[in-house]
């Protein structure tokens, strides 16, 4: 008795080789007798490993073959089926002969076809699975390039467990036995083994829930995939919000041992082993090439910067043009130079009637200002890579936390980390540093503008965000803005409840205020420029005077 899979050809010529595929079978040999079994699946000759037998993995079909990782799966599983057979057979004291091996394979191709839907009856999980990936990185996909890099992720995680659980239980799935046991099965495989938090697990099902809604538009299947109703999956509502306050912003700006002009960068980026260089390089109008030479952490430093104080997302400010923000006519006779409003259209929303507009402030004005110097406007503000491409997010991501820990943002934050059920696992204080990355400027930007007091209809329309739901997940409620509300609570009480006192005293008269509104207005500008740090004490002295004897 013995079990061996070929390709299925008689002749082997060189235009064979390269030009045919051919069937992949199964020999089942038994007394002397032989039966072929297909196995629904086909390759190149050249593709085929003939030493498959002396190899640990036991692969006929190699890795120069794009769908080889499917293509044994599906061979091994139709081998493990023929022994299950063979099994069954020699369980009832019967021989397996080849007869017998073939009549108990055309009974469960019969109920397999009774079970199946009339439409894709043979359809296996795993095939159907990678038609949709293929789908995924195609260009008929409308999403973006990042979203598709985050599905990619999760459907390579599912192709891992499913190989996993076919292996472990020796069947091939159809896409109608992904039930929610299957479900629960990969959420604790994820959770256990993975290390996955709820929150990320809760992107890997959505992934699998839009795979079932694409093959029933594409193929008309039935099946439904949807996450189990007693599983604690988490959602952003439940995260702590991490930001930086305004005092780090300011730490962040003034920190300047980074900046390549410094001749102390080399000696501190050496010391933590960062020490890299970024080129930027454009041609000017007249087609001469122009190179500006920062370090690495100086521009990431100045990015996150950036990012807090515009409040846009990563994708939206690398794509960032020179050209994109647009200046007043006239400079402002306060701050000392032209307002600006920074211009964009969202990566996110792909139908954008009107662009963004971010006011521009002095810090904005300076980074500007610094990597737009020498640019036309249709370069690019930000360095690109040596190949042209924008800074990768996930680098950033990566090094910012460095650049954050060298400069001492180390507010100790409380980290929660929630079970399967919904209890907290953990509670831990980390550093700011070790929690920063590309979002926070946004999340930042929507703190600082609520605690200066604007109306949330002003910082949505800078935002882009149209949805208040989606807004309020931006910022938390601070305890200070509890007990600034809570302070007079029922204080009145004594006064509603007493007589008031009699008195021949007038009450205390306003003394108008020797300003106009104009001039109010002025000073409060000036005001806030001096508390931002934007300038000095004699400055706030020299412009306060004009504005008092009106020049």
């Amino acid at each position: 008795m013995g079990l061996y899979y070929r390709l299925d050809h008689k002749k082997t010529t060189p235009q064979l080789l390269h030009s045919k595929d051919v069937r992949v079978v199964i020999d089942y040999y038994y007394n002397g007798k032989r039966t072929k079994i297909s196995t629904n699946v086909s390759c190149l000759v050249k593709d085929w490993d003939k030493k498959w037998r002396d190899k640990t993995s036991k692969n006929p079909i190699k890795t120069t073959d794009k769908n080889h990782r499917v293509k044994n799966l599906l061979i091994r599983n139709k081998l493990d089926e023929i022994n299950g057979i063979i099994l069954t057979i020699q369980k009832q004291d019967k021989e397996p002969i080849v007869e017998l091996v073939k009549s108990y394979l055309r009974k469960e191709r019969k109920e397999r076809k009774e079970k199946k839907d009339d439409t894709h009856k043979e359809l296996h999980f795993l095939p159907l699975f990678t038609e949709y990936e293929k789908w995924i990185k195609g260009e008929y996909n409308p999403q973006r390039d990042s979203t598709k890099r985050g599905v990619m992720s999760s459907i390579k995680q599912i192709i891992e467990y499913t190989t996993h659980y076919q292996n472990k239980n020796n069947t091939l799935l159809f896409p109608d036995e992904i039930d929610r046991d299957w479900v629960y099965g990969y959420i604790k495989w994820s959770y256990d083994t993975k290390g996955l938090k709820p929150s990320t697990i809760n992107k890997r099902i959505k992934v699998l829930s839009n795979f079932s809604s694409w093959s029933k538009e594409k193929y008309n299947t039935s099946f439904q995939i949807r996450k189990p109703q007693n599983v604690y999956l988490g959602n952003d509502e439940n995260l702590d919000i991490v930001f930086l306050k305004r005092d780090e912003v300011i730490k962040l700006h003034k920190y300047d041992k980074f900046c390549f002009t410094n001749t102390e960068h080399e000696k501190i980026l050496t010391k933590e082993k960062r020490l890299s260089y970024i080129l930027d390089k454009w041609k000017r109008k007249d087609g001469k090439e122009k190179e500006v030479k920062y370090t690495t952490f100086e521009v990431y430093k100045d990015m996150l910067l950036f990012l807090s104080n515009v409040g846009c997302r990563w994708g939206d400010m690398i794509k960032m043009k020179v050209s994109d923000i647009v200046y007043d006519d006239k400079t402002d006779p306060v701050l000392g130079y032209k307002r600006g409003m920074i211009t964009f259209y969202m990566e996110k929303i792909r139908q954008q009637r009107e662009p963004v507009k971010v006011p521009r402030n002095r810090l904005v004005y300076e980074i500007w200002r610094k990597y737009s110097n020498g640019k036309h406007g249709q370069h690019y503000l930000f360095p690109r890579t040596e190949l042209g491409n924008s800074i990768s997010n996930n680098k950033f991501n990566k090094y910012i936390k460095d650049v954050c820990r060298i400069v001492g943002l180390n507010r100790e934050i409380n980290q929660r980390d929630w079970d399967l059920v919904g209890t907290i696992e953990k509670t831990e204080r980390l550093p700011l540093w070790s929690l920063v990355s590309s979002h926070i400027g946004r999340r930042t930007f929507v703190r600082e503008q609520i605690e200066r007091g604007v109306p949330t209809r002003i910082i949505q329309s800078m935002t882009g965000h149209k949805s208040r739901k989606v807004f309020d997940m931006y910022y938390e409620v601070l305890d200070k803005e509890k007990t600034l509300v809570n302070d007079d609570l029922f204080l009145d009480y004594e006064e509603i409840n007493t007589p008031p006192k009699t008195s021949t005293n007038k009450p205390p008269q306003k003394t108008p205020s020797p300003f106009s509104k104009e001039q109010k207005d002025k000073i409060e500008k000036l005001k806030y420029s001096l508390d931002e740090g934007w300038i000095d004490q004699n400055k706030f002295d020299e412009l306060f005077q004009k504005i008092v004897v009106g020049d």
